[in-house]
């Protein structure tokens, strides 16, 4: 990125906040904004001026304000590295005050990098599906806390986490040694993208994501009139047409 492009954390806030007064309304304004930020209307002028110049917006005095292809790319990968934050902090922090994690999360957004996010994204995946963590796992680790960080409850509950690791693996190694079309999926299932079938447009509209055979995704919704399939996977949020879903070969589990 050209050093003329680069935004500070402030700017990106703004990106952010604009992208979803646009999503609300259709359209910014300065009023609107400085409302959402806290701040007065003349510093939402000068960031508005600021992210403008840098080609991330559209912006008039008096006019409606709307983001360029670029500026929604930005805004986009700025709600995507907090949404990833948001969830590590509850899933695999415990920390169940969603405000105060909403609040974490949009601190630390600007300053993670490509790197350490990418590790984030595969930290909580492998939480998620691996046999001997998943929710009893990040569960126990939110007892530790609870209890002032004691162990008794391990101690305790030891014959029991074995026979569940067990029981777990035999599951994991039935289910992941089939492969099914993501349009066979129900809402809610969690599934992890097998592989993609040869010479179709699906596989590179999601590579360019960075979503590659490997990558978890969850079902978070099908339209019952078309079958099209709502997934969250790596942050993103994407609709899967029912034609490209019968094309993804995932493993359930």
């Amino acid at each position: 990125m050209k050093k003329n492009k680069l935004l500070t954390a402030s700017l990106e806030d703004y990106l952010e906040t604009i992208y979803h007064i646009i999503e609300d309304k259709q359209a910014a304004r300065v009023k609107e904004i400085a409302k959402r930020l806290e701040v007065n209307n003349s510093s939402v002028t000068g960031a508005l001026k600021s992210l403008a110049k840098k080609g991330y917006l559209n912006y008039a005095p008096y006019d409606v304000i709307t983001l360029t292809e670029e500026g929604e790319k930005m805004a986009l990968d700025v709600i995507r590295r907090h949404e990833i934050l948001k969830k590590f902090i509850i899933e695999i922090l415990c920390i169940e005050d969603e405000e105060k994690a909403d609040d974490a999360a949009c601190r630390m957004e600007h300053a993670v990098t490509p790197e350490v996010l990418e590790r984030i994204i595969r930290f909580v995946e492998f939480a998620r599906i691996c046999p001997r963590s998943g929710t009893e796992w990040t569960q126990g680790f939110k007892r530790f806390c609870d209890n002032n960080f004691s162990m008794d409850h391990c101690h305790k509950g030891a014959e029991k986490c074995i026979g569940n690791i067990q029981n777990y693996a035999r599951e994991c190694a039935n289910v992941l040694s089939e492969s099914f079309p993501l349009s066979g999926a129900e809402k809610g299932a969690k599934a992890r993208l097998v592989s993609f079938e040869s010479d179709n447009g699906i596989e590179l509209k999601l590579s360019e994501l960075g979503i590659t055979p490997g990558s978890l995704i969850e079902v978070e919704n099908i339209s019952p009139e078309t079958g099209d399939i709502d997934i969250g996977v790596r942050g993103y949020h994407i609709t899967i047409r029912k034609t490209d879903a019968e094309k993804l070969k995932v493993s359930f589990y």
